[in-house]
């Protein structure tokens, strides 16, 4: 009873820490029999449309700071754009990094990133299985328009213990789970931080004052804990908590007659659920669940000038959601079915905020927007010996900050048919309608964006997508082709993102529009899963565009990552295997093409304003250069920006003990140090591109017992 009082309290001050409870509601097997029920299910699972990984997977992968990452693994597959160089933001068959829908054990994770989109805010080591959907979307999530990434964490182990911690450059983390009551109740705790603020501080030590220039404080921490308690062989109680916290701050040292900007921004995550599993039969299973989540993301910019006026800019969003969510599972006569009801409540508090902090006068805070939503689901499959059918629909009733209903009906379709033993065919359709929308600022795949709920001025967004492909695979090779067209409606965009972090036009409600987009293109996959050299080829070549009536003159323009030829390489060799060492390399490479920009193509001298040169020597270049020149402007992302091309490579070796393991892995993003663009912009001097990462060498030490 001691150890229990212990671990209960240990789960409450994870969740004190972050206050905030969650749900899980994935789409897992009844006891065994929906999993068993697919009898093509590894061929299906890493199909067309979905794809299945594990950890294993995932550590195949060089990252940039060298950590293994669950999100990165999407990055290498058909119809996923990356975002900003070495971001984890993704751009699926078209849509926005902001219609992805990222679930942790069913909990939505709205800031899933650490270090400006980095890498992932999961612990690898929490994570059992992963499945990437980009079509034929199960319909028991819903609130997004493009793909869903849905993790599920371990099971902690009933009858043993096992732990493990690492320590690189960037990270030091742990991990350790176990039993309390043998055989009834487990538990599992995971957390890390970052090591950059005392690494920052023992070198700024070091170098001394010769080279200060400011104090610069990032911080990265996460914390996952999950209690599993076996009341008996019908029911089950899991609890977790999981929380998130990124902080960077740059203040610069200040001269007396120096003007400077303070920088300081974050976000953060937390999350905790508590689900009950009744499973009266083999046959049947229902999952009752609630949670209650938390996000915030802010930016804060304060100019301190010569004059010493103190002006600031502060951008931030809020959403705060509660839920309770009951499925069933079961099964009649070789059809699988599963379906329920969620109800969701949710906070919204999008913020915009001029602050002059001499007079301590900032404009007033918008309202928080409250809204819900009910939905009703269901889902069906049958599985024959050539073909496989599924279904599922959703209805939402939304009710808007006015207490005003918006009803909407989702469809998901997926079939499959074998032509041969090895060979088949699928065609999926989705309808999915999404009822808040993500208003990106600088699109980097990280936080700081606004996010607003559906209202009548701004009508949810909703995707119609169709998919036809076809698939062949044996025991080690697997391969796919297949088109995509997709529709886009009530897209928002800001006429000008800029506008958010001016001092002048500070609220979003003016400044927004609305639109529709399209995307269309190819996709191929080839997989090698078995053998000392595993990998994978991904091709992608697309089209995708926006339409807003008041931007571009009306007229439709690239979307900014329309990337029409996308190639991903993964090889993996494993280069010794025994009872006591395993030593593998791995190798990637990424091609696609630049991402669109707007720039400026001429420029002319204007006619001088009357008496502006009486004015000579009061005013400052830069000032006076734009009061007598007129720049010209491209079209909406009418220039592409040069190829991207990058290569990774990493070695890792495991030493394997009776009862400690320990792996070592060296890895090396950017290896040939390409300088890839990462913006372009135009001075006195010419045309320059600013690149932002280099070579990245990095190391990584673990210890698993």
């Amino acid at each position: 009873m001691r150890k229990l009082l212990v671990l209960i309290t240990t789960i409450l001050c994870v969740i004190q820490f972050c206050p905030v409870y969650a749900q899980m509601d994935s789409l897992t097997q009844v006891g065994g029999e929906l999993e068993n029920a697919t009898i093509t299910a590894y061929r299906e699972k890493r199909g067309n449309n979905s794809f299945s990984y594990s950890v294993t997977d995932v550590k195949r992968i060089a990252t940039v700071i060298g950590e293994p990452d669950v999100m990165r693994y999407m990055q290498i597959l058909p119809g996923v754009s990356q975002g900003m160089e070495g971001g984890m933001g993704f751009y699926v068959r078209g849509a926005g990094n902001g219609n992805n829908k990222v679930e942790l054990d069913g909990v939505p994770i709205m800031a899933p990133t650490h270090l400006f989109g980095l890498f992932s805010s999961f612990h690898t080591d929490i994570v059992g299985q992963s499945t990437f959907q980009m079509g034929g979307i199960t319909a028991s999530s819903g609130n997004l328009s493009s793909s869903l990434l849905k993790i599920d964490s371990k099971t902690p182990a009933l009858d043993k213990y096992s732990g493990s911690f690492s320590i690189s450059p960037l990270m030091f983390d742990g991990v350790l789970q176990g039993y309390v009551i043998k055989d009834r109740l487990s538990f599992q705790i995971a957390a890390r931080t970052s090591l950059l603020r005392p690494e920052y501080m023992m070198l700024k030590k070091l170098i001394g004052d010769m080279d200060d220039t400011g104090d610069l404080n990032p911080q990265m921490q996460d914390v996952f804990a999950k209690l599993h308690w076996k009341l008996g062989p019908k029911h089950v109680i899991d609890v977790m908590g999981y929380c998130s916290h990124d902080y960077f701050s740059y203040i610069p040292e200040r001269e007396i007659d120096e003007s400077s900007v303070d920088v300081a921004f974050g976000w953060d995550n937390r999350v905790g659920s508590v689900k009950w599993i009744n499973t009266p039969s083999d046959a049947f299973r229902v999952e009752t669940s609630a949670f209650y989540s938390y996000f915030k993301s802010a930016d804060r910019q304060t100019e301190h000038t010569i004059e010493n006026t103190n002006l600031g800019v502060f951008l931030a969003a809020q959403k705060t959601e509660k839920a309770l969510k009951s499925q069933f599972f079961t099964k009649w006569k070789g059809i699988s079915f599963n379906g329920g009801v969620d109800i969701r409540s949710q906070d919204h508090r999008p913020v915009m905020q001029k602050i002059n902090l001499n007079v301590n006068q900032q404009n007033e805070r918008k309202s928080i927007f409250k809204t819900a939503i009910a939905s009703l689901y269901g889902e069906g499959e049958y599985v024959g010996e050539t073909y496989r059918l599924k279904g599922g629909a959703r209805y939402n009733c939304f009710l808007n900050e006015d207490n005003k209903a918006m009803h909407n009906a989702e469809i998901r379709l997926q079939g499959s048919y074998f032509v041969t033993k090895n060979a088949g065919l699928e065609a999926t359709y989705d309808r999915l309608v999404q009822y808040q929308h993500t208003l990106e600022g600088l699109p980097v795949g990280w936080a700081l964006d606004l996010v607003i709920p559906a209202s009548p001025s701004y009508k949810p967004e909703t995707s119609d997508q169709w998919y036809l492909g076809g698939f062949w695979g044996n025991k080690s090779i697997y391969a796919t082709v297949g088109a995509y067209y997709k529709q886009m409606s009530n897209l928002t965009a800001y006429k000008s993102m800029l506008n958010q972090f001016s001092t002048r036009n500070i609220s979003w409600e003016y400044d927004l529009v609305s639109g529709e987009g399209k995307s269309y293109g190819l996709e191929v996959w080839l997989e090698k899963r078995t053998g000392r050299l595993t990998g994978s080829i991904a091709y992608t070549l697309s089209k995708t565009t926006r339409h807003f009536e008041e931007i571009n003159g009306g007229n439709s323009f690239p979307f900014k990552f329309d990337r029409p030829h996308n190639l991903n390489i993964q090889l993996q060799y494993m280069l010794s295997m025994s009872e006591r060492r395993e030593s593998r390399i791995n190798f990637a490479t990424y091609f696609t093409s630049g991402n669109n920009t707007t720039i400026a193509e001429s420029s002319y001298k204007a006619e001088e304003l009357p008496y502006w040169d009486t004015r000579l020597g009061t005013v400052p270049s830069m000032e006076d250069y734009y009061a007598r020149t007129r720049i010209g402007m491209s079209s909406v992302n009418g220039h592409r920006m040069p190829a991207y091309f990058r290569a990774d490579v990493g070695y890792s070796i495991l030493w394997k003990g009776k009862k400690v393991d320990n792996e070592l892995t060296i890895s090396v993003f950017n290896v040939m140090n390409r300088k890839n663009p990462y913006l372009m912009f135009y001075d006195e001097d010419g045309w320059k591109q600013m690149s932002v990462l280099p070579i990245v060498p990095s190391i990584r030490w673990e210890v698993r017992f």
